[in-house]
């Protein structure tokens, strides 16, 4: 077996309500990532994560489950814990034992209880975190409004990091605002450069990217005194110096990114590492 040092090794805990997709963002990061030759899925009851006759029976967690995989010679532990009340001790666990929390909340459903209790255990064990928000291809989904939420509930350190673009109720595209690029994807969850939203694509987009663009500059530029300076004199930031804010602004509570995605059809997966690339880990595809 393959060892590592300790500076190479990443422990990245998923928390959040019951229900607001963990163990299904676990299971397409890991085939992403190339540990899995498979998609598994809860409903046929083939997951890695739930593999307990009573959590396949349940379609629930029960148990933080551990599943790694390697990517650049870092061993990245995913430490999915269960959603439900009546197993919240998974849940510390899993947190106690974080690098990063990535906290799943349901673009169909919203905050939920599950949400807040993640987010103040993270906060009081003063772990660096982020919002993964699930299920936006569903069709009652509507991302801005759950990003409108995050940000009345917990506060201006929420930075929209990822983004959807909707046309007609569906996703066609997502923006990594780190890159300033835009990515479509195909039925096998490829990943295609493709134009950045104008208002040809939906009214509102062009003027929602500008909107968010300089929210996420705002939240960077409050991370370092120089980027601040630089803010003000209206100067954009390098892509260097976005991730570097980031970096700083996670680990000092800052800034919790927030990041989107479809892990039935693996659509964003790939994008949940923008916030890692400032350094606490990096998945891969």
């Amino acid at each position: 077996m393959k060892q590592y040092s300790a500076e190479n090794i990443r422990n990245i805990t998923l928390a959040g309500h019951a229900g607001s997709g963990k163990t299904s963002l676990a299971e397409a990061l890991l085939f992403k990532a190339g540990a899995s030759d498979r998609l598994g899925k809860i409903l046929d009851g083939n997951t890695i994560c739930d593999y307990d006759p009573e959590e396949i029976k349940r379609k629930a967690s029960m148990n933080t489950a551990l599943a790694s995989f390697e990517y650049n010679n870092i061993k990245v532990n995913l430490l999915d814990t269960p959603g439900l009340f009546d197993f919240a001790g998974g849940m510390y666990e899993g947190i106690s034992a974080a690098g990063t929390v990535m906290i799943t909340v349901s673009a169909k459903s919203g905050i939920k209880v599950g949400t807040e209790k993640a987010y103040e255990l993270a906060y009081d064990m003063k772990k660096p975190k982020m919002f993964v928000v699930t299920k936006v291809d569903d069709e009652d989904a509507n991302f801005y409004n759950v990003l409108t939420d995050l940000k009345t509930v917990f506060g201006p350190t929420v930075c929209p990091v990822v983004v959807p673009v909707i046309k007609d109720r569906k996703v066609i595209s997502f923006v990594n605002l780190i890159e300033m690029k835009a990515y479509a994807y195909d039925a096998n969850g490829k990943a295609v450069e493709t134009d950045m939203p104008t208002a040809e694509v939906s009214e509102k987009m062009e003027y929602r990217i500008d909107g968010l663009i300089a929210a996420f500059s705002e939240a960077v530029a409050e991370t370092d005194e120089e980027l601040m300076e630089k803010f003000f004199e209206g100067e954009p930031f390098t892509q260097k110096e976005l991730v570097k804010g980031i970096h700083n602004g996670m680990n000092s509570g800052v800034i919790t990114p927030v990041v989107c995605c479809s892990s039935t059809n693996l659509a964003g997966i790939e994008l949940n590492d923008a916030p890692f690339l400032a350094g606490h880990s990096t998945i891969g595809t």
